[in-house]
């Protein structure tokens, strides 16, 4: 073995995000026990990389067995044993079209192409394919169940033969071994690198724990044994030596260009940006660095220290874990971010907050947001009121925003929330769709009040204050007699809130309450103090005007 492995150790550095990344997911494939973290860099064995391929898909596999089309087809066995042992007395129409909705998921998963590459590596009698095919089931007539139920019965105990024997070949240990690897190759681990090895397209079918040691693993064992004292290049990453420069960084996604098509993209045509076979079997975990819900991934680099950045990740993997336990949605990495954030704040109440980097990964591109203090500071804040948001939104051009990820995103961007709370009290003031009540949309004003804090120190309104103004503006649309003239009020309000006039909108409203013979509220005097009183008042009598009652209020107008 060469110097470049001191004592069978290679020491793998923190530096850029994405070696970060990689190093991240290093530890989550191995796990901590089997390395040694340090301030900045981890140390690990070498005899943790024989048959290294065999952890680095099987962590894939167990990380995302829940969204996997794989778990998916084994789950309904429960039903069919259920069935099984209640001989059928239960069996309802609901149970039936259920059966067939499954039928027809377990044959699009076991004929699509991830699964058809996995049934040449399986040394069985079994012709699966087959057996899916053969697997049908008639629709039921109406009323079929009640008048012929042993015929109907009899149709489903023998189908049910024909799951027993699919259950049997997909619980054998070769198919469990590779088949929900491949399923994560293209749904987790393409999201990180591609194009070469077995994400090659000419190299997509055989086994792809051989080609991943062949390419990866046996690569990087052949240089540690190879000797480069006469070595005149070096890695780019890590600055080990190397004979050649023919490991370019164009397999990692959004990150590289191919070096023999792209020559000018360096400087002077001469790219001399190469890496060695360690780092390169380092890079293919950066999938295991980042937490993906369907096409969405998201990696904070806290790299204040390397136990930071494990600990932070680590945390959002689980919350993300926790999130899905009943629903598996997109919006829950954006709420497994926040859960973490905070969680890691609270660690971190007696220190100072560092600023922090977070990449998403959306649409095959990454996007990268600083998180500075002010932001760490108003998220925690908002630690109460972001939850109650979870399920709120509204519809838009035929398109759904949800305002929980709608509002953290803006939150990361350093954007206030004014223009995401006006296409909300827009659509509703329109009659369109919106899932956000009225008091929903002051806790987004609330959660915008805490951002403009932190911000530029901004003096906020108690939520006494806040909730007094909504309900005078409640009250206010309940004095006209004629509904669409207190409607045409309220959109012209609305208006004059967009375009920041505050003129027009005193105007608007002490006309409206000079046709009312009412007194106007001192704290309307607030609004020329600044831009960001003027709207948040105005915000909040608005949604009085268009919001709903609340229950304090639905009977009471002269409360």
């Amino acid at each position: 073995m060469s110097e470049l492995a001191e004592n069978d150790i290679i020491e793998f550095r923190l530096n850029s995000w994405l070696e970060n990344a990689a190093i991240c997911g290093l530890v989550n494939i191995l796990g901590e026990d089997h390395v040694t973290i340090k301030n900045q860099s981890i140390e690990v064995p070498l005899s943790e990389f024989v048959n290294f391929e065999e952890v680095y898909f099987n962590y894939f596999a167990k990380q995302y067995e829940k969204l996997s089309s794989f778990t998916k087809i084994l789950a309904y066995e429960a039903e069919v044993t259920r069935q099984q042992q209640d001989n059928f007395s239960h069996f309802t129409r609901k149970d039936y079209d259920r059966l067939q909705k499954y039928l027809t998921d377990l044959k699009r998963y076991g004929t699509s192409n991830s699964y058809k590459a996995v049934y040449p590596l399986i040394e069985s009698s079994v012709d699966i394919e087959g057996l899916l095919k053969s697997i049908k089931l008639d629709k039921l007539k109406k009323n079929e169940l009640e008048q012929n139920r042993e015929q109907v019965v009899e149709r489903v105990k023998k189908l049910y033969e024909q799951l027993d024997k699919v259950y049997v070949y997909f619980k054998r240990a070769d198919v469990q071994r590779y088949l929900p690897a491949k399923i994560q190759i293209y749904s987790v681990i393409n999201k990180g690198y591609s194009d070469v090895s077995f994400l090659n397209r000419q190299e997509s079918k055989g086994d792809f724990f051989e080609k991943y040691h062949q390419y990866f693993v046996s690569s990087m064992m052949n240089y540690l044994n190879e000797e480069h004292k006469k070595d005149k290049l070096t890695c780019s990453n890590c600055h080990r030596p190397i004979k050649k420069g023919d490991i370019s960084y164009s397999f990692i996604n959004q990150a590289g260009y191919d070096a023999n098509r792209k020559q000018s993209n360096a400087w002077d045509f001469n790219n001399d940006l190469y890496m060695c076979p360690i780092c390169r079997l380092m890079y293919t975990c950066i999938p295991a660095g980042f937490t993906y819900v369907y096409n969405q991934g998201l990696f904070v680099n806290d790299n204040h220290t390397l136990q930071s950045l494990i600990d932070v990740n680590k945390g959002i993997r689980l919350n993300v874990l926790e999130l899905n336990k009943t629903d598996v949605r997109s919006k829950n990495t954006y709420a497994a971010l926040i859960r973490t954030l905070q969680d890691q704040m609270n660690r971190q109440s007696r220190k100072e907050i560092q600023d922090i980097q977070v990449i998403r990964y959306e649409n095959e591109r990454y996007y990268f947001n600083l998180l500075p203090k002010h932001i760490l500071r108003t998220i925690n804040m908002s630690k109460e009121k972001l939850p109650q948001l979870f399920n709120a939104g509204f519809t838009l051009n035929s398109e759904s925003h949800y305002l929980y990820p709608e509002i953290v995103d803006s939150l990361m961007n350093n954007t206030n929330l004014f223009r995401l709370i006006h296409q909300v009290l827009r659509v509703k003031a329109t009659g369109g769709q919106v899932y956000t009540s009225s008091n929903q949309i002051m806790k987004m004003i609330e959660i915008n009040q805490n951002f403009l804090k932190e911000l530029i120190q901004m003096t906020p309104l108690e939520p006494q204050e806040l909730e007094r103004i909504r309900r005078d503006g409640y009250f206010f649309k309940k004095e006209y007699a004629n509904k669409r003239k207190g409607d045409s009020v309220g959109h012209r309000l609305l208006n004059a809130l967009k375009v920041n006039d505050r003129n027009a909108f005193m105007d608007i409203l002490l006309n409206s309450y000079m046709y009312l013979n009412k007194q106007v509220p001192n704290y309307f005097t607030e609004v020329f103090s600044d831009d960001e009183h003027y709207k948040t008042i105005g915000y909040c009598f608005v949604t009085g005007m268009i919001g709903e009652a609340h229950n304090a209020e639905g009977g009471n107008e002269n409360e």
